[in-house]
């Protein structure tokens, strides 16, 4: 296996530690095509697209872009705004989660294989209406770069 699976791996592994009572998103590319009962609190991770860096001569660094995706079930009762602010503060708490323990290779456990770790966006808290159901999202999109020895 290369390096770029093993990170990708990591994430996974760590994100799953980090969020134990979540359910991992089946399509993190297409939040409503993900079924009702896994949208009500949940977690994605999007692969997006790389780019190369130069760093060292025969080294091939990529730097690639991932997503982690929070999404909550929001719901209304008798137009009360209590329902709306608890899910956002919930968001916001899973993003600051997210980032504590990803801006470091070290605390994914893949020192020596990343390079650094760069976030490069930070969503607000974004609404998505699926029939009758409403949920809230937000987004942390962060660029890891991956440095391989070619010879």
């Amino acid at each position: 296996m290369s390096k770029i699976s093993d990170v990708y791996t990591a994430i996974i592994a760590k994100m799953e530690d980090l969020y134990p009572t979540k359910i991992r998103l089946h399509n993190p590319y297409e939040l409503i095509e993900n079924a009702a009962m896994v949208c009500k609190d949940s977690w994605g991770l999007a692969v997006e697209d790389a780019s190369r860096e130069d760093l060292e001569y025969c080294n091939l660094s990529i730097s690639r872009t991932f997503k982690a995706i929070f999404l909550r079930q929001f719901v209304t009762l008798a137009s009360k705004e209590d329902g709306f602010d608890a899910v956002t503060a919930l968001l916001l708490e899973d993003q600051q989660t997210f980032l504590n323990a990803f801006y470091s290779p070290d605390e994914i456990g893949q020192q020596g294989i990343i390079e650094r770790i760069d976030f490069t966006t930070i969503s607000g808290v974004n609404q998505l209406v699926s029939g009758e159901k409403k949920y809230l999202f937000s987004e942390v999109t962060f660029n890891i770069l991956i440095s391989e020895a070619i010879i």
